[in-house]
């Protein structure tokens, strides 16, 4: 291997080996932010319950806070979140828009699972939420953020989403509130529907990648290295001058 060969395979080395060190450092980043975002999410929901309009007037901070308020469901404003399992059973998720007493803000509650043998396609019939005035109690938390498009998928007629975010939570309701309630206490739910679980404050994947990524940065390293040795050792000496 000429000696151009050798610094070009050695650079080469060197960038992936750094490119992926960097990468288990940017999930050990994620790792330390997930645990801080779990552990403020603890502590507010240790906390006694909020009455969502009085939280809301004072600008009280709400997400992982529980909260209770009275007010009516839409039933014309309704989400469907497609590819959810429960149980060990597919379907999908129900949020339906809801109206606090006393205010203008729409909000978006989670409030069940229906169950669907391909977790896309909606059931004939959903049970309507309980019509009228009535108090709900949930925790607040803010929509995901992806990098993907949550894109609406039509199936009988009825548009289902990936996720509940800020796109499908907007599309019906412009002047939805930012953040959605995860309905807790009843295990049914109003309408009667299979509830939800709260999302599992675990630390994620981060750490097992953040190991694999420095894996991969010690099998580049050695392979570089193992190479030019292997081509160092097996090149011919120059002859020695008469």
């Amino acid at each position: 291997m000429s000696r151009t060969r050798q610094v070009m395979l050695g650079s080469i080395t060197l960038v992936l080996t750094l490119t992926a060190l960097g990468l288990s450092r940017w999930q050990f980043q994620r790792l330390a932010t997930r645990k801080a975002i779990n552990a403020a999410l603890i502590a507010a929901g240790a906390l006694p319950p909020l009455d969502l309009v009085t939280a809301l007037r004072a600008g009280t901070p709400l997400v992982g806070r529980r909260v209770r308020t009275t007010g009516t469901f839409d039933t014309t404003g309704q989400l469907l979140l497609r590819n959810r399992v429960e149980n060990d059973g597919p379907g999908l998720q129900v949020a339906t828009a809801f109206h606090p007493d006393s205010t203008a803000v729409v909000l978006w509650v989670e409030r069940g699972f229906v169950p669907s043998p391909d977790a896309v396609t909606p059931p004939d019939t959903i049970r309507a939420p309980a019509s009228g005035d009535i108090a709900i109690t949930g925790l607040m938390l803010a929509p995901p953020v992806a990098l993907d498009a949550n894109v609406p998928l039509v199936r009988k007629g009825i548009t289902t989403w990936m996720r509940l975010d800020s796109t499908s939570m907007h599309e019906d309701r412009a002047g939805a509130l930012g953040l959605y309630l995860l309905l807790v206490g009843d295990t049914m739910g109003p309408g009667r529907l299979t509830a939800v679980p709260p999302p599992a404050l675990d630390n994620g994947p981060h750490l097992s990648y953040a190991i694999q990524w420095i894996g991969i940065a010690l099998a580049i390293a050695s392979f570089g290295i193992m190479v030019l040795w292997r081509e160092n050792r097996g090149r011919a000496p120059h002859p020695s001058a008469p």
